[in-house]
């Protein structure tokens, strides 16, 4: 495949906007940059300090960076840096041939390509060519990994890994978070009558719309088994989940093509019980009990959610039942 064809896998497959960043005090490797790059639709960041730029990869997203070394230093702790907070970046230096000796070390420190002037455009482009495409590569392994195959939400594994993760950050930074878990009903009156194809289609349709209710990039929506899902919302009270689970039902309403299957939502807020582990058991049973708990009380026809009461209490003090009612669907 040529350039062109790994830019637009990343910008449709990852769905990603390509950035590509530089630092070059000679601006010479830059003007080959853009002589390559400029029938892309590619941003380009001329970065002129990179060690007072650091702060730019805290929420800057670059495909590839390039570091172009001067003649007096050869600067490793920035390598170790970028690939410490961007691990799927690319990072390409561009060295003069009398420092070949510094390669072995680069590779060490964790650059991905090393080139050396003098150079040909068509040689820099096909250093380029060679990044991109280990990029997508790695980008579209990490995402099989993590992904459910069928609906395009985070999968089992990645659910298990990354709540044990937020629940830690959660507790020891003292910030909110929330756990959503769903039920699909009447799924399986749907593939035994009507084709697991169908069914399929079924699940397809919900994850989207959970994905299109939720923050990108900041909750997780995540296939737990069968027709149920889980989102997970940091930095979230229950009654901020709340407000996600009015939207979850309401987008869900919309799909016509189902009228026959609701959904049953438990909502929960972590609180601290002794050990990590215990906390986020805790956790996960106080948002299945509210969902069954849901299914139990429920209209056939009609979406139903509950919260968790001990996360009521958080707010509540423990408020007499009656008010406690309040604050369900």
């Amino acid at each position: 495949m040529d350039l062109n064809k790994w830019i637009n896998l990343i910008k449709k497959d990852l769905k990603e906007e390509i950035r590509v960043g530089i630092n070059d005090p000679e601006i010479i490797v830059e003007l080959f940059l853009e002589e390559i790059l400029k029938e892309f639709d590619i941003k380009i960041d001329k970065i002129k300090d990179i060690k007072s730029s650091k702060n730019i990869l805290n929420y800057d997203f670059y495909q590839i960076l390039i570091l172009v070394n001067s003649e007096k230093e050869e600067d490793f702790s920035i390598v170790e840096e970028i690939r410490k907070k961007s691990p799927f970046t690319k990072i390409l230096i561009v060295s003069n041939f009398l420092k070949e000796k510094d390669i072995g070390r680069y590779f060490e420190e964790g650059v991905d390509e090393v080139i050396f002037k003098p150079f040909s455009l068509n040689e820099f482009r096909a250093r380029l060519n060679k990044l991109f495409k280990e990029y997508y590569l790695d980008k579209k392994l990490q995402k099989i990994a993590i992904e459910d195959g069928l609906t395009g939400v985070y999968n089992r594994r990645f659910f298990d890994e990354t709540l044990k993760e937020e629940v830690y950050k959660a507790l020891r930074q003292k910030y909110p978070l929330s756990l959503i878990m769903i039920d699909l009903d009447n799924f399986k009156w749907y593939n035994d009558n009507l084709g697991h194809q169908t069914g399929d289609k079924l699940l397809k349709k919900l994850g989207r719309a959970l994905i299109s209710s939720v923050r990108d990039k900041i909750d997780k929506v995540c296939r737990y088994g069968g027709d149920e899902f889980t989102i997970i919302l940091p930095y979230t009270s229950w009654k901020e989940a709340v407000i996600v689970v009015k939207r979850i039902c309401k987008n869900w309403e919309k799909e016509k093509d189902f009228k026959l299957t609701t959904l049953s939502i438990g909502i929960a807020q972590l609180i601290k019980r002794g050990s990590l582990e215990e906390s986020l058991l805790d956790l996960l049973k106080r948002a299945d009990k509210a969902m069954y708990q849901a299914k139990k009380d429920k209209d056939k026809s009609e979406n139903k959610w509950k919260v968790d009461e001990d996360s009521i209490k958080l707010i509540l003090n423990e408020a007499p039942q009656d008010e406690v009612e309040l604050f369900q669907s």
